[in-house]
């Protein structure tokens, strides 16, 4: 389907050039260290201008020595401009040439969905052979937090307009306090799983890090938790005009005043409650802040920033540490501060579409009783979990990104015991994940079972879900029921009522079942309850 060209650039015979189309083509200029990506409907004259001497050819003072030329009778101006964009951002993640263009490859004029990029993959392979990238699999990049959480990905339409939004209220000084005695408001973004609150957030931050109105201020993008945290600082210090310093813990923001504060995932900041060892640090940043014993991290935020953006998701708090919802809207819409809300509820990581997560939330909480069919979506109940298991290694092959994951079910033993993290589900032992953050990118951890720790915030192509044994269904009651002994995680379970621990369960269940992009897979433990799910979820035959 394509045709590349390798060409001697320092022969500056470019009249005699003949191409077999003779329309738009890609082209990648090459030197030692660097390339060029560009695009054309005349190769001739592009390659003549990049040779002038001209000052307005910035490209003079590389020697590029090759130009590749890439054909295809699939190229018209549009594609061949929205495929060099792809071009200049995959390989500046790819690494191994410097990419000397002055765009970032960020503007784009198709979704990835037509029957011109349906071959790319065949052309990635063609370039990883020819030496001009490294990444053998294209999927490895699709897949990295790099590409995906980039504030280079072009936005929908609604995920732009929120983002336009975000600017004009910081622009006009909306949110500044209006008279003595009032706090600023902050913006409060609320969206489900999957709206691109994250890449909604990266993208803003680095607006305001390029716009000269704003470089010299103190900005910081603010996680909570450690596994996101340190995935958005891959992101940018693989960014331009980034780095990794600017992506924050909740602590950082107790020891020096930012005049814009980012928050995302700030459903997950933190209270003085079931903390463990972060106790000490938490206490720390409360006398920092001169507060008292009951400060929270939400509080440094408020009280340490001048303008506070935060993105949220109510649907995720699973443990007694989070700030409830109702607390956290309270503590906003007080008297003296308020907020400047902006809505996403555009689905866009899970292929099922905009009702799935709320369907996952109505069959946890017993507010349906009418099964879904979700189309182009891979969602299966398996009664057999060596069958579940089987294809959860299939995907991965295929796909990556496909990785078991459930609830804390099952102890986490310390190092040196016989039962070392090791969970066993109808005779097949699995060991916990063997670490919190870097567990997707680590390879040697594929067949480890991820808990809600590890996927917070994070995504995977598929999802194999297991519903342990802390979770039943009683018959009686006729709904789902919590069983304590098999719950073991002491940090939710430690001093909350019966109640606040069944609703951490199901919000620990429900944020698993709203990872898989392409599908979800689940295995009940619990006959019962797998009864009760087999009325919701399609049983894989």
């Amino acid at each position: 389907m394509f045709i590349i060209e390798t060409r001697d650039f320092t022969n500056r015979n470019f009249d005699k050039w003949e191409l077999q189309f003779d329309y738009h083509c890609v082209y990648i200029l090459e030197s030692k260290k660097q390339v060029y990506v560009g695009e054309t409907n005349n190769i001739e004259r592009r390659a003549v201008e990049h040779c002038s001497d001209s000052e307005r050819n910035r490209l003079k003072s590389y020697k590029f020595n090759k130009i590749h030329i890439i054909q295809s009778e699939l190229f018209e101006p549009g594609p061949a401009f929205h495929f060099e964009r792809i071009l200049i951002k995959l390989m500046r993640i790819d690494g191994l040439y410097e990419v000397v263009n002055g765009n970032d490859g960020k503007t784009t004029h198709y979704q990835r969905a037509n029957m011109f990029e349906l071959h790319f993959d065949d052309l990635w392979v063609e370039l990883e052979k020819m030496g001009l990238v490294k990444a053998r699999e294209f999927r490895a990049i699709l897949n990295s937090g790099v590409y995906k959480y980039s504030p280079y990905n072009v936005l929908t339409e609604k995920q732009e307009h929120a983002l336009n939004n975000i600017m004009n209220v910081i622009n006009t000084g909306e949110t500044k306090p209006h008279k003595d005695g009032y706090e600023a408001r902050p913006i409060l973004i609320e969206g489900d799983a999957g709206t691109g609150k994250t890449v909604v957030a990266t993208s803003l931050f680095y607006r305001l890090k390029t716009d000269p109105r704003y470089r010299d201020k103190k900005i910081a993008l603010v996680y909570p938790t450690t596994a996101m945290r340190e995935e958005i600082q891959k992101v940018f210090k693989e960014t331009k005009h980034l780095n990794k310093s600017h992506v924050i813990a909740p602590i950082d923001v107790t020891k020096k005043f930012y005049d814009i504060v980012i928050c995302d995932e700030a459903h997950k900041l933190r209270r003085a409650k079931n903390i463990g060892f972060y106790i000490t640090d938490f206490r720390k940043g409360n006398q920092r802040m001169g507060l008292c014993e009951d400060g929270d991290e939400l509080d440094w935020i408020l009280n340490n920033s001048g303008c506070q953006v935060l993105f949220v998701d109510n649907k995720q708090i699973a443990a007694p540490r989070d700030i409830s919802h109702d607390y956290f809207m309270e503590r906003l819409k007080e008297k003296t501060r308020g907020i400047r809300p902006v809505l996403l509820d555009e689905q866009m990581r899970i292929q099922a579409g905009d009702g799935y997560v709320s369907y996952i939330h109505d069959v946890l909480h017993h507010k349906t009783e009418e099964p879904k069919i979700f189309e182009n979506y891979d969602f299966k109940l398996f009664v057999n979990f060596s069958d579940m298991f089987k294809l959860i290694r299939k995907k991965d092959e295929a796909v990556g990104l496909s990785r078991l994951c459930g609830g804390y079910a099952w102890q986490w033993k310390d190092k040196g015991s016989d039962t070392w993290r090791k969970i066993v589900i109808d005779g097949i032992e699995i060991d916990w994940n063997g670490q919190t953050s870097g567990w997707l990118s680590n390879l040697d951890c594929k067949n480890e079972m991820g808990s809600v720790y590890t996927l917070v915030g994070l995504d995977l192509n598929y999802a194999g879900v297991v519903i342990g044994p802390d979770l039943t269904f009683d018959t009686t009651e006729n709904k789902i029921a919590v069983n304590k002994k098999e719950f073991h995680d002491k940090e939710v379970k430690k001093g909350v009522s019966d109640a606040d621990l069944k609703a951490f369960i199901l919000n620990s269940y429900a944020i698993l079942l709203t990872r898989g992009i392409k599908g979800t897979f689940v295995y009940v433990c619990d006959d019962k309850l797998r009864e009760y799910f087999e009325k919701f979820i399609p049983i894989h035959q």
